[in-house]
C-alpha cells in the first residue's frame, strides 16, 4: 500500500509539473507564504501578505516585503494567481519588485491518499532595472493528525533571463507549520521558516536563515452568502541562525467568495 502510494504521488507529480511548467508560475520572497496542497474550485480571493525585520543592526532592520494577490480556482485542481511585490531594504524606500504568475495544481482528491500533495510553479517578472526574473518550484504537501495539520512546501527558486548568469544555482527553501485546530477563527500552532541558501551552504547552518516562532491561522465573519470569508495567518518568528535578522513578522489577509 505504502509502494503503491509512493507511485501515485510520483506520477500526479510529473504530470503536475508538466502541466504548470507550460500553463503558469511565486517567486521566492521574504514573505512567504505557506500553501496547502489542496486547490478551492469556484472560489475568487483577494490577499495582501507583508513582513518587517526586527535586529539590532541597521544591515537586518526594517526590511519590507508587500504582495498583493487576486487567486481564482479555475479547476477542482488547479488555482491561478497574479500578483504585485513591493519590498524595501534595510534603510531604503519601497520599490515596485516584481510581478508574477503563479499556478497550483492538487495531485489528488483530499483525503484520497495518506498525504495530500500538490505543486506550486511561479515565474517572477523583475521590475527593477538589472536585475533577474526567477522561476519558484515547491511540493506541497499536507497531513491531518487528530485536530492537528501539518503542512510543508519544500522546493527552490532559480534566477533565470537576462542578468542572470553570474547569480549561482538554485536557492533552496523548506517552510513547515503544524496548527491546532482549535476553532475555524482561532488555530494557534508554530511554524518554520528556512531559507537553506544555495549548494554551498547547505551544510553550515549559519550561512542560512532560519527562523522558528508561534504563529496563528483563522477564518473569520464566514460562511457568508456566496461562500464569503475573510482568512488570516500572524506570525512572529525569531532568528535561530547567525545571519537571521532577530525577529521577523508576517500576516496574510484574504477575501474570499465563490462564484
Amino acid at each position: 500500500m505504502f509502494l503503491t502510494n509512493i507511485t501515485a504521488l510520483r506520477r500526479h507529480a510529473v504530470v503536475g509539473a508538466g502541466f504548470l511548467s507550460l500553463a503558469c508560475a511565486t517567486a521566492h520572497s521574504m514573505a512567504d507564504e505557506i500553501y496547502t496542497p489542496n486547490a478551492e474550485y469556484k472560489e475568487f480571493s483577494l490577499e495582501y501578505s507583508g513582513s518587517h525585520t526586527f535586529d539590532r543592526s541597521p544591515d537586518k532592520n526594517g526590511a519590507q516585503e508587500n504582495e498583493f494577490s487576486l487567486e481564482v480556482g479555475v479547476t477542482p485542481r488547479l488555482t491561478l494567481e497574479a500578483s504585485g511585490i513591493t519590498s524595501k531594504d534595510p534603510g531604503g524606500s519601497t520599490q515596485l519588485a516584481a510581478r508574477e504568475v503563479e499556478g497550483r495544481y492538487q495531485f489528488f482528491e483530499t483525503g484520497e491518499e495518506w498525504l495530500d500533495a500538490g505543486m506550486l510553479v511561479a515565474y517572477d517578472f523583475s521590475a527593477q532595472a538589472g536585475t533577474p526574473d526567477s522561476l519558484e518550484v515547491k511540493l506541497l504537501l499536507q497531513k491531518d493528525v487528530g485536530l492537528f495539520t501539518n503542512t510543508a512546501n519544500i522546493g527552490f527558486t532559480q534566477n533565470v533571463g537576462k542578468y542572470s548568469e553570474h547569480t549561482g544555482g538554485p536557492d533552496y527553501v523548506f517552510l513547515w507549520n503544524t496548527r491546532y485546530r482549535y476553532s475555524a477563527a482561532f488555530q494557534p500552532g508554530i511554524e518554520l521558516q528556512s531559507d537553506l541558501g544555495q549548494a554551498h551552504q547547505l551544510g553550515s547552518f549559519n550561512q542560512q536563515e532560519h527562523y522558528l516562532g508561534p504563529a496563528v491561522w483563522g477564518k473569520l465573519f464566514g460562511p457568508l452568502p456566496l461562500g464569503q470569508a475573510v482568512k488570516y495567518q500572524v506570525a512572529y518568528l525569531f532568528g535561530a541562525s547567525d545571519v537571521a535578522a532577530r525577529g521577523f513578522f508576517r500576516a496574510l489577509v484574504e477575501y474570499e467568495m465563490h462564484y
